[in-house]
């Protein structure tokens, strides 16, 4: 029985919802309706992404009040693949968390029925659905939630005051974001100083750009891209940006 667990990510939720056990499936592996269920959660909860840092930590990293951009990026542009190509990849989604109550929030938003793995009877497991989320994950302080991103709609009445929908991501997942980044941006810059050095041997820069990925490591640095495609696109989308900028400084 759940009812007493305050959060699980939406990969187990999904799973949980449906009887089936969040350890056996993969990402290209999944259930249809735990599949099916991942798409809504993403079109439910992507709106707005806080994540969750020890408050002692929180100004060792310059997170209050703000967050980098393209971490930001990351989990938009994230969300929005998932829902749009229905792939749910099982690291991302066990990385972001729900409460209790804030699905609680969603089902009744959306009418639908509370899902019976975590709300079995309400009046022996009751939930709050007027409790404050930044209260639920704190864990008695010692954690601070820090908004990466709100797309919400704003209400027109600011005198409308309702809890909001939050999903929320570990600190330690925001920083493999941060170094997933970290990782694109050297090999970007390892293509610009090779298509400075070989490009006068390729007819176009597509071509120099497919010659570079081939010639990267198969274990780490190609597994940082999604597939080939999207990684010639990267890559030519950081030369186009040197080029540019380089144009520009003369």
């Amino acid at each position: 029985m759940l009812v007493h667990v305050k959060t699980l990510s939406l990969w187990e939720a999904a799973h949980y919802w449906h009887d089936f056990d969040p350890r056996e499936s993969t990402t290209h592996q999944l259930p249809l309706v735990v599949s099916h269920t991942l798409q809504v959660l993403s079109m439910w909860c992507g709106k707005k992404v806080a994540y969750r840092v020890e408050r002692e930590k929180a100004y060792l990293l310059e997170l209050i009040g703000h967050a980098p951009r393209f971490t930001a990026r990351h989990y938009r542009q994230t969300f929005k693949k998932a829902i749009d190509n229905k792939v749910f990849g099982k690291r991302f989604f066990s990385n972001m968390f729900i409460s209790r109550s804030q699905l609680a929030r969603l089902c009744v938003a959306y009418n639908e029925p509370l899902p019976e793995f975590w709300f079995p009877d309400n009046e022996k497991h009751p939930y709050d659905m007027d409790g404050d989320l930044a209260d639920e994950v704190s864990v008695d302080g010692r954690y601070v939630l820090v908004m990466i991103y709100d797309d919400t709609a704003k209400p027109c009445d600011e005198t409308v005051k309702e809890q909001p929908i939050v999903t929320t991501v570990s600190s330690n997942a925001v920083k493999a974001a941060r170094a997933k980044h970290a990782h694109r941006n050297a090999i970007k810059e390892k293509f610009i100083n090779f298509y400075q050095a070989e490009g006068s041997n390729f007819s176009t820069r597509t071509a120099a750009a497919e010659q570079f990925f081939d010639l990267l490591d198969e274990k780490q640095e190609k597994l940082l891209f999604e597939h080939r495609d999207a990684a010639i696109n990267t890559l030519l989308g950081g030369l186009r940006t040197h080029l540019k900028q380089a144009k520009t400084s003369k």
